[in-house]
């Protein structure tokens, strides 16, 4: 099971979770009915994992205490079994209990060890996060015992950044708001970097550009890519006349520093035309460019080498905005959610990107979220007709199916998820989704986790289904074959990647998926890793194993690298 940090985690080593206290945990969560709330499936397994073998090991084990935590196991078992999700969650899913944050989680990032790093506001959910920053465990259940919040001693206010988690385990944090005076909504040309080893956001550098509201894509080659965000606002005698955006990309290449791409300067992909600085929606492509979709429905082809280049597709898709959510569900293909509820595939494998209509949403998602899950499908949540307006809110979820390309209606959430919120895939398969408000008409100091369908079994009991069991290693190169371990008689159906997400704004453009080839005999399965960094960039990917029953296990967080 993975180390976490104690609870007094600034200045303390890090030591493994004893598994009873983890059990513990769960049990806490069920008791205030959430499934798996509070420990997180991963978290749950390596309980389980633990307690049958502790003996005198990492949590200084008695037999007294193995006696005990055998009974423990017997509850867990007891307790899982008392969960009930209703007749059709195995069709929509089912959401725990409404937790409260320190901070409203605006942005989220999933680090290395399955825990959530989020920042935003301050303690009363204000614009703020120059003051203070938080790390969720969900291995410590929903309580405050479970977060660790800290000073954010940078100097920076994140508030509007953009961060990704690097492939040495790092979050990459740029740019942000600017406070001059208490005129705020500019940008910062800071450059932080978070460390989960020691919860630690400290400074590392600075842009050539302040950029508020930029958007950071990592490249196959270990290269981190800025485009977008508003450098300031202009104003004559107190009035907003205009602004300044950041329409010049910058790319740091470790070992180098920061370099601007002065080639590939752009008004229309990342600048002023159609708001296109506000967080651009860009992706790695097979062809191992940076692809940009507009808001207005350009699209773009960025080449980050030397001074870079910018070229412009024929192709186009109908126009939308900065609030409606895409993401990438397979190797080069994106599923859009455009204007007037319209929704489309973008399928870039080719020499040219091709679009494809899909059915349209059934909801008008301003600011909702679109969440890739565990099998590929996309889940998408919150938001509302108009934008960050209560009155319209959507409470309840679609799931977008890629094979029929239709949507499902999913559980109703407790609270309206609008402006400033967020959603991200646990490592468990649940889906957390937090914050709302600064400003808004909620203040959403809190958050909800959402189980998708095929956490239940498939027979309208509610009951949640029986995890399958696996080990698998923590790192890998591409190319090469995963083996891994199932337990005994274990059938699988299907192997699945997903990179570890970081959302914001309507925004994960890290999050991609990608379903492995594989081979099984008796309890021993070989999957076959892409050679390709263009399909998965070196960094770390959440894999899932599906039974039979097409139930996930809970993932294994693996490390991707290049071969040597």
């Amino acid at each position: 099971m993975p180390k976490h940090p104690a609870a007094a985690r600034a200045a303390q080593a890090d030591r493994p979770i004893p598994p009873r206290r983890a059990a513990l945990a769960y049990l806490a969560c069920l008791a205030h009915g959430s499934p798996r709330a509070g420990l997180g499936l991963a978290g749950l397994l390596g309980a389980l994992g633990a307690l049958g073998g502790c003996g005198g090991g990492q949590d200084g084990a008695s037999p007294a205490d193995t006696a005990a935590d055998t009974e423990t196991a017997q509850q867990l078992a007891a307790g899982a079994a008392a969960f009930n999700g209703g007749p059709r969650a195995h069709v929509e899913g089912a959401f725990g209990p409404v937790f409260t944050w320190p901070v409203m989680p605006i942005h989220m990032a999933l680090l290395p060890d399955a825990r959530v790093l989020a920042y935003g506001t301050d303690r009363l959910g204000r614009q703020g996060a120059g003051l203070l920053y938080t790390v969720w465990d969900p291995a410590l259940g929903l309580g405050p015992e479970a977060f660790t919040t800290l000073p954010n001693q940078t100097g920076t206010d994140v508030f509007c950044a953009a961060q990704a988690l690097l492939p040495g385990g790092q979050v990459m944090l740029v740019g942000g708001d600017l406070d001059r005076g208490g005129t705020t909504n500019e940008g910062n040309p800071d450059v932080n970097l978070f460390d989960p080893a020691t919860n630690r956001l400290a400074r590392a550098g600075a842009l050539a550009y302040p950029r508020w509201y930029p958007t950071l894509v990592l490249t196959p080659a270990g290269e981190r890519v800025v485009l977008g965000g508003r450098m300031r606002v202009l104003r004559s005698g107190g009035v907003v006349v205009g602004r300044e955006v950041a329409s010049t990309p910058e790319v740091f290449t470790p070992g180098q520093g920061w370099r601007r791409l002065a080639g590939a300067a752009s008004d229309e992909a990342y600048g002023e035309t159609a708001d296109s600085f506000y967080y651009p929606r860009a992706w790695v492509a097979p062809r191992g460019d940076v692809f940009i979709l507009g808001h207005d429905g350009q699209l773009f082809s960025l080449d980050v080498r030397g001074a870079g280049s910018l070229s412009r597709w024929s192709a186009w898709v109908p126009p939308a905005n900065m609030r409606l959510p895409s993401a990438m569900f397979a190797p080069g293909r994106i599923l859009s959610l455009r204007g007037s509820r319209r929704a489309v595939v973008l399928d870039l494998n080719g020499a040219a990107p091709r679009v494809q209509a899909t059915a349209a949403v059934p909801t008008n998602r301003q600011w909702g979220g679109a969440t890739v899950l565990a099998d590929g499908q996309v889940w998408v949540n919150g938001g509302s007709v108009t934008p960050n307006r209560l009155a319209d809110a959507h409470y309840a979820g679609e799931l977008w199916n890629p094979a029929t390309g239709l949507w499902t209606r999913t559980a109703r959430a407790a609270q309206a998820r609008l402006y400033h919120s967020a959603a991200l895939l646990l490592a468990d398969g649940s889906v957390l989704t937090g914050g709302g408000g600064a400003p808004g008409p909620l203040t959403q100091l809190n958050g909800e986790i959402y189980y998708p369908p095929y956490l239940f079994m498939a027979d309208g009991s509610g009951r949640l289904a029986p995890r399958p069991a696996v080990a698998a290693p923590a790192q890998a190169r591409l190319g090469s074959e995963l083996a891994l371990t199932l337990a005994a008689g274990t059938t699988a159906r299907r192997v699945t990647l997903l990179r570890a997400g970081s959302a914001t704004h309507a925004l994960n453009v890290e999050q991609r998926f990608t379903s492995l080839a594989f081979t099984q005999d008796g309890t021993r399965l070989r999957a076959a890793l892409p050679a390709s960094p263009n399909l998965l960039p070196p960094g770390h990917y959440l894999l899932f194993v599906f039974d039979a029953q097409g139930v996930p296990s809970p993932a294994s967080i693996l490390h991707l690298s290049t071969p040597a």
